[in-house]
């Protein structure tokens, strides 16, 4: 709620500022013998590059790595894993394997005695947030699952600079709102694995 006033109030301060450089790019090209059209679309442009010169490199950027990087893989199923390590599924147990973590850059949960999921944040061009979430197995250090998803890396609820007020920016994710099927998919998986217990 307050974070929505402070931006409305950005808005309308800017849009006041950019009627004042308009009205002054008229001025500038009248006194210089110009097209009064002229001064104003320069002085349009500068106030509009000043607010939003990043909003189209930073969709075109978000949708170039979502393409290239995002989505789930399943390098092995539960089945699968059950057959190769028959020994690790009758020892294993709902006990955590670890304590959970979370660091600068890596956050990790553990899902019982032999796995744990990990979320690896790296930042690329634009700072488009890259999350890699992974199913791995502590035993062996083999990933059974990953899921790789980029959001602009904003914090909207709680800004803490000034590209966080700028919500025209803002994605959360490759995947739109109620139709997120390969964060489903890997949640589903990351689920069953939390769920195996001693004898299952």
């Amino acid at each position: 709620m307050v974070v929505g006033m402070y931006i409305m109030v950005g808005l309308a301060i800017y849009l006041v500022l950019s009627i004042i450089a308009i009205y002054i790019g008229v001025k500038i090209a009248q006194a210089r013998g110009v097209a009064r059209w002229k001064g104003a679309l320069v002085m349009a442009l500068i106030m509009y590059l000043a607010l939003f010169w990043d909003q189209m490199p930073t969709h075109v950027a978000h949708k170039y790595y979502c393409t290239k990087e995002g989505g789930v893989t399943f390098f092995k199923t539960l089945e699968e894993w059950k057959l190769e390590n028959p020994d690790a599924v009758v020892a294993l147990s709902k006990n955590r394997v670890s304590n959970d973590t979370n660091k600068k850059n890596i956050q990790r949960y553990a899902l019982n005695s032999r796995f744990v999921w990990d979320i690896i944040y790296t930042d690329h061009f634009l700072r488009i947030r890259k999350s890699n979430n992974q199913v791995i197995d502590v035993g062996t250090g083999e990933i059974l699952a990953q899921y790789v998803d980029f959001s602009t890396g904003q914090s909207t609820l709680e800004p803490k600079e000034f590209r966080d007020f700028k919500v025209w920016l803002y994605k959360e994710s490759c995947e739109e709102e109620g139709n997120k099927m390969n964060r489903r998919k890997f949640y589903m998986f990351e689920s069953a694995i939390e769920m195996l217990g001693s004898g299952d």
